[in-house]
């Protein structure tokens, strides 16, 4: 079950809402595949809502945040600030960098994203140092998506916590994150259960893919001949 759900939601690109809508062994072969034959059965829950997400980060090494509903490319993500939280272990000097594109989702289609790429903040990152309670980075506009890179710097991050706020200074109301599922598959077989659960980002993270992003006014063509760009 869990291994079927992974498939759809990865693979496929199946939503949540049809997740739930066919939530068993033999639902169906399109989203449950082949239902089992040996008398077992599975049974699974999807639930595309995060409010805090709880990640850890080796030193040097990078957790991707997307902050858009991937069932739907249209949609804003609603958020005017982030609060990050974590431990230090290395005596008061770590610090998180913060790096993000934007881009205005109303202005493309479904999967066809009209990109205006943008800088972060008045640089291409933030860097926030420690602070016992959180910091907040609040450069973010509700009306537009989001993928950011965070990068531990200087030692490990070994509990981060992430929420994102409606209103700026980590005010308003905490927007949840369609872009997290969580995923619970229950199997059983006579008298036994077994359950397994998964909480991981919908899409696959693009990682490193930002350290060399080519930022243009122009489109970027390859392999073909192409007016240059005005």
């Amino acid at each position: 079950g869990a291994e079927q759900s992974l498939y759809q939601l990865r693979r496929v690109g199946t939503s949540s809402a049809d997740l739930n809508a066919n939530p068993s062994h033999d639902s169906s072969p399109v989203f449950s595949g082949p239902p089992l034959t040996n008398s077992g059965s599975w049974k699974r829950s999807a639930s595309s809502n995060e409010s805090t997400i709880y990640v850890s980060i080796p030193k040097d090494k990078d957790y991707e945040l997307t902050l858009w509903d991937p069932d739907d490319l249209t949609a804003p993500a609603g958020i005017e600030s982030l609060k990050f939280a974590w431990s230090d272990a290395c005596g008061g000097t770590s610090a998180l960098e913060v790096m993000a594109v934007d881009w205005d989702p109303a202005t493309g289609g479904a999967g066809r994203f009209s990109a205006e790429v943008a800088f972060h903040g008045s640089g291409p990152t933030l860097t926030f140092l420690h602070d016992p309670v959180a910091v907040i980075d609040n450069g973010f506009q509700a009306a537009r998506a989001y993928r950011v890179r965070l990068r531990a710097k200087n030692c490990d991050i070994p509990s981060l916590n992430i929420t994102a706020y409606a209103a700026d200074d980590a005010g308003g109301a905490v927007v949840n994150l369609p872009s997290r599922v969580a995923l619970t598959s229950t199997g059983t077989f006579g008298t036994s259960k077994q359950a397994v659960q998964f909480r991981l980002p919908r899409l696959q993270p693009l990682s490193g893919a930002f350290d060399y992003a080519i930022f243009s006014q122009c489109s970027i063509v390859k392999g073909v001949t192409a007016p240059a760009c005005p």
